[in-house]
């Protein structure tokens, strides 16, 4: 028993004292909205296809500011946000050491942080959140598979006579793998190409590649069929170098000093595990709300190259999806039925009998649907007393006043000279011994008696 008790007092002073401990190592705790995305777990992963369409455009990007993109595109609020900081214009003068020192304070993850140095990186992040968030999306649930397809992408641009070493960046090998560095370590040239032709022919055309436009101030002319590159871009060291892709595991290595040091006093996000000096993202990538979602960039209405879709055609997983064509979700595009539908139309099976209170024949009632005249008695729904003899006569005329005896009326007296009218429904034989009319003779109730004899 007491074994259970300070078992017990043990876990109750864990429980009170995580909170402190998490604020003591710097963490941050959940936002609004990355708790609402924990609630909601990401659906499953992407194809190989899809992630080569999100990756296209972006594959060939020198190494590291590569992964600085992938992993700031996990937090797509904190990239809509470093934006509006950038449209401050004594914010976007800053450089160098004081850059860093401003930055310091900002509850951003270091890889917004350091993108925050390339102005135009977060630039287009932000006019084309909706491709930002399904890349953020596919790289925190699926970073193995999403670096095996950057190198498959690179293989591709390399079999293309494309991808090779130039004055803005170096191509190398190491075994299988392809390293994109730059050739300049103090600036960064950013390669500018139309992803439906440096891959060669594109692998899968269910889901051909995004193009995103370079953004302005960024490059100037036409892109050709090779690759182009953007003006140059100046490092800050500070913000630069402190992380890269493992590609033999196809993993993000980081150096957690330097991450912890960016990220300054507003602590690692809680979103963020990093173990063995390896990066994993812990928690669903949470998107933007709506009103907090920024305008579409003027002219951004442009045309995609042939072979390619515009970035807006992407949806994060879980988020909707493209528009359905006509017909899709099992609903053919023909259900609704014209106003002008025949008689049988709009799923009223064509044999279906007139109301009951219908006279024969009305109703706009096909020929056919009475019952043969070899019908069984009762067959096609006629009841068994009122089946047409063949040579019945044409039924009176809906407005003909009825017969003179009815269903239920008593029968006439007997008249000197012949045996009475049988009465309608199923009568007594006659006097006289005559037998009973037989089933395809039986009087009609709407008919007059026969005469006598």
């Amino acid at each position: 028993m007491r074994r259970l008790f300070w078992s017990t007092a043990s876990c109750a002073l864990l429980l009170a004292l995580t909170p402190a401990l998490c604020l003591a190592q710097g963490v941050q705790p959940p936002t609004p909205a990355e708790a609402e995305a924990a609630l909601h777990p990401p659906p499953p992963g992407l194809s190989h296809a899809q992630l080569d369409q999100l990756l296209a455009p972006i594959a060939l990007y020198p190494d590291q500011l590569l992964i600085e993109l992938l992993m700031a595109a996990t937090f797509p609020q904190q990239v809509v946000e470093a934006a509006q900081w950038l449209q401050d214009p004594n914010n976007a003068a800053l450089r160098g050491d004081d850059l860093v020192a401003a930055l310091q304070p900002l509850p951003w993850d270091a890889s917004v942080k350091s993108l925050v140095a390339f102005p135009q990186i977060v630039a287009m992040m932000n006019d084309h959140l909706d491709w930002t968030e399904a890349l953020g999306a596919a790289f925190a649930s699926q970073q193995v598979a999403t670096l095996a397809r950057v190198q498959f992408l690179r293989e591709r641009a390399a079999a293309a006579g494309e991808l090779k070493t130039t004055s803005q960046i170096v191509v190398r090998y190491e075994g299988d793998e392809i390293l994109i560095e730059p050739a300049n370590p103090d600036e960064i040239y950013v390669p500018v190409y139309n992803p439906a032709v440096v891959y060669g022919t594109w692998p899968d055309q269910d889901y051909p590649p995004v193009y995103v436009p370079p953004p302005p101030d960024f490059y100037s002319g036409e892109i050709g069929a090779g690759i182009a590159f953007s003006v140059g871009l100046g490092v800050v060291a500070p913000l630069w170098g402190w992380g890269h892709a493992d590609w033999r595991s196809h993993h993000v290595v980081v150096d957690p000093q330097r991450y912890n040091r960016i990220v300054g006093a507003a602590g690692v996000p809680n979103a963020v595990s990093i173990q063995n000096n390896t990066w994993r993202r812990t928690a669903p990538v949470a998107t933007v709300p709506a009103p907090q979602r920024p305008s579409p960039p003027a002219g951004g209405g442009f045309v995609p190259p042939p072979g390619t879709v515009a970035p807006g055609a992407i949806r994060p997983p879980g988020a909707g999806g493209a528009p359905s064509p006509p017909g899709a979700g099992g609903q053919p595009p023909h259900v609704p039925s014209p106003p002008s539908a025949p008689p049988g139309a709009g799923g009223q099976p064509p044999h279906a009998p007139p109301p009951p209170s219908a006279p024969p024949g009305a109703g706009g009632q096909p020929p056919h649907v009475p019952p043969p005249p070899s019908a069984p008695p009762g067959a096609g729904g006629q009841p068994p007393h009122i089946p047409s003899p063949p040579s019945a006569p044409p039924p009176p005329a809906a407005h003909a006043p009825p017969p003179p005896p009815a269903a239920h009326a008593p029968p006439p007296p007997p008249a000197a000279h012949g045996p009475p009218p049988p009465p309608a429904g199923h009568p007594p034989p006659p006097p006289g011994g005559r037998p009973p009319p037989k089933p395809g003779e039986e009087q009609r109730p709407d008919q007059p008696p026969p005469p006598p004899h």
